[in-house]
């Protein structure tokens, strides 16, 4: 006849075998932390900053939302892109409005019709977008570079959709960008109103630099959406979003 165990063993034996599964588990996540930073290439590892010149892949949107909180490492990544940037920042009375470490960029390869207002995570992920998402949809759908990026700006202090009783816009803490349009080298122009969702080499590029922006900035808005995103594609960085 066996013994039966007393509940203080029992007990003793259910935490015993908790707690070796809690290391076993943390022991594993701790080695596996480890390997990525000994083995792994700085462009896979989530733990090396982005160069604004690799190609994204799977851990970019990784290491851009990583720039957050590292205002001087997200500066030396955006200069180091060769684009031409300088701190600032904007302040504002109203509630959940204003933008303490941002950039101004004031030059980069495309034109944005003057400087324009961003925090830093945002302006790499848009430094990122233009040199591999649309330079390449516009050599693979137009043949002819792209000039300048239209846009409806970037830094308003409101809320979302423009309702009175919404939470804050990502415009209101300088996150995003509202991506209007885009000029050709060959003087071509495309409209995100006139030519998104057409059989056309302008709509098939507008979807690619639509979809291709959706791994770099976390929210990603476009005409697909809701009416008021028939003539722009939102592009913003946040700590949550959608592809759509």
């Amino acid at each position: 006849m066996k013994e039966r165990l007393s509940p203080r063993l029992r007990r003793a034996l259910i935490i015993a075998g908790v707690a070796s599964r809690f290391l076993l588990f943390f022991g594993g996540l701790g080695f596996a932390l480890w390997f990525a930073v000994i083995w792994f290439p700085d462009t896979y590892n989530p733990f090396v900053p982005p160069r604004i010149e690799d190609k994204p892949n799977i851990v970019t949107s990784l290491k851009l939302k990583g720039l957050a909180g590292e205002y001087d490492i997200c500066v030396s990544v955006v200069k180091a892109s060769g684009a031409k940037a300088k701190r600032d920042s904007i302040s504002s009375p109203s509630e959940g409005c204003g933008m303490d470490e941002g950039l101004l960029l004031e030059q980069s390869r495309i034109s944005y019709g003057g400087g324009i207002k961003l925090t830093c995570p945002a302006t790499a992920a848009l430094l990122m977008w233009e040199r591999h998402v649309v330079a390449k949809a516009a050599a693979d759908h137009l043949g002819s570079e792209v000039t300048r990026v239209r846009h409806y700006g970037t830094y308003v202090c409101r809320n979302v959709n423009h309702e009175k009783n919404a939470r804050r816009s990502g415009h209101a803490r300088g996150d995003a960008i509202d991506i209007a349009g885009f000029d050709l080298g060959d003087g071509r122009r495309i409209s995100v109103l006139k030519d998104w969702g057409k059989d056309t080499p302008e709509a098939r590029f507008l979807a690619e630099v639509h979809e291709g922006a959706c791994g770099l900035f976390s929210t990603v808005l476009g005409p697909d959406y809701n009416a008021l995103h028939a003539n722009h594609f939102h592009f913003e960085m946040a700590q949550w979003g959608i592809c759509r």
